[in-house]
């Protein structure tokens, strides 16, 4: 589950349900577990985690290992067909001018990234330029301060990580290595070897590394996320079946696309975005059916001749049925969903504790305090994304991006 060629969409642990059926419940399951000894520190742990920074745009950059030669670029040097790479300031004009602050920032990476003497392939988030980045004081503290896209980072200016950003041109987070001997078909790996890089001034390159052993859990807290991963591998036996039909009835073409089950991970988004979680699982099930008669609507109205129509009309009906005859296992899915949610915020709000970096959303009157992004949980080669979606998630959604 969660094992990307190009890192170009990380999921989040409870999605993996909806993406994989009874497959993608027992991988969330597993992940749980991983954290589970990680967090009791036991020599069985293979796991490691890494901050997720809010930052964009997603800059590629290295060797290309097909010409030897050093570019820049954004996830687009991964197209199959005209891949982006930029190995010179025209190139990033002739692919990104209609964007300036992103060919501006690509500039940056191209003239001081190089410096850095990276071997292979690497993939980060530009952070700032020294034009983007601030100094200011928040909440009485004198920061450096930064907005890539949502979140607002912080560092005191005489932290040592402030120092160094007080003295560099750009920032960045590289968290993603690529192994083979084309691009296109290039296998992404967790990490980035940044000690090898050379130290350059201009560049502040922030490690993104979590230390959860230094996370300290009371023998009840252990207690109670050990019997929550029970209850959610339990539950995910319970619903395992019904989450394959689902998965086999999601789709985004053709008759699939009509059908309840396809609009899952839209609802639960849409519930994100005003603020809401999953309590009762009864009612939220109803909020659910009453998003799906939204939807359809639209798309029928949208509908000209009647012989379409009818047909139409016969999907929803179908869905609308097979909503009425497995209210119980909707509702078991709901609770699932919750309690996976629930599990991981637990741990969120621990590795919170960790972070050096000031975060912050922006409003009309300043600024509010807030979570980091979320982290990211590597095990075996697979990889899950940690995020309060309410906080950030919500944010994502509705505060304006500065790169942009």
């Amino acid at each position: 589950m969660a094992n990307v060629t190009q890192l170009k969409h990380l999921e989040h642990l409870e999605d993996e349900m909806l993406n994989y059926g009874s497959e993608g419940c027992a991988a969330s399951v597993s992940f749980l577990e991983e954290l589970a000894k990680m967090l009791g520190h036991k020599s069985t742990a293979t796991g490691f985690l890494q901050t997720k920074w809010d930052g964009a745009p997603s800059v590629v950059c290295g060797t290309d290992p097909s010409t030897s030669v050093f570019f820049v670029g954004t996830k687009s040097v991964f197209n199959k067909i005209d891949p982006k790479l930029c190995a010179s300031d025209d190139a990033i004009d002739r692919w990104y001018g209609d964007k300036p602050n992103l060919a501006k920032g690509l500039k940056f990476a191209l003239k001081y990234f190089k410096q850095l003497d990276i071997k292979g392939v690497v993939q980060g988030d530009l952070m700032y330029t020294d034009s983007t980045r601030k100094e200011e004081v928040v909440n009485g503290e004198k920061l450096y301060t930064f907005t890539p896209n949502t979140i607002t980072y912080g560092i005191p200016v005489d932290h040592p990580i402030g120092v160094e950003v007080g003295q560099s041109k750009v920032g960045v987070v590289f968290h993603t290595h690529y192994v083979g001997d084309n691009l296109a078909d290039a296998q992404a790996k967790a990490g980035a070897d940044v000690k090898t890089f050379n130290k350059v001034k201009e560049v502040a390159v922030i490690e993104n590394d979590t230390n959860i052993n230094d996370v300290t859990l009371t023998a009840q807290e252990v207690v109670k996320f050990e019997r929550h991963i029970k209850i959610i591998a339990t539950l995910c036996g319970n619903c395992g079946e019904f989450l394959d039909n689902i998965v086999e009835k999601t789709g985004t073409t053709g008759d699939a696309n009509w059908h309840v089950a396809s609009y899952l991970k839209q609802f639960f988004n849409a519930e994100i975005r005003e603020g809401r979680s999953i309590g009762n699982a009864r009612v939220t099930l109803d909020k659910l059916i009453e998003f799906y008669h939204g939807k359809m609507k639209k798309k029928l109205a949208a509908i000209k001749t009647p012989k379409t129509l009818a047909v139409k009309r016969q999907l929803v009906f179908q869905s609308e049925e097979y909503l009425d005859e497995n209210v119980s296992k909707f509702t078991d899915l709901l609770n699932l969903y919750r309690e996976m949610q629930i599990t991981k915020q637990f741990i969120i709000d621990k590795l919170d504790h960790l972070e050096k970096f000031r975060t912050f959303v922006r409003e009309d009157k300043g600024y509010k305090v807030t979570s980091p992004e979320g982290y990211v949980l590597h095990q075996d080669g697979n990889m899950i994304k940690l995020v309060n979606r309410l906080e950030f998630s919500y944010n994502n959604f509705t505060v304006a991006k500065q790169w942009r």
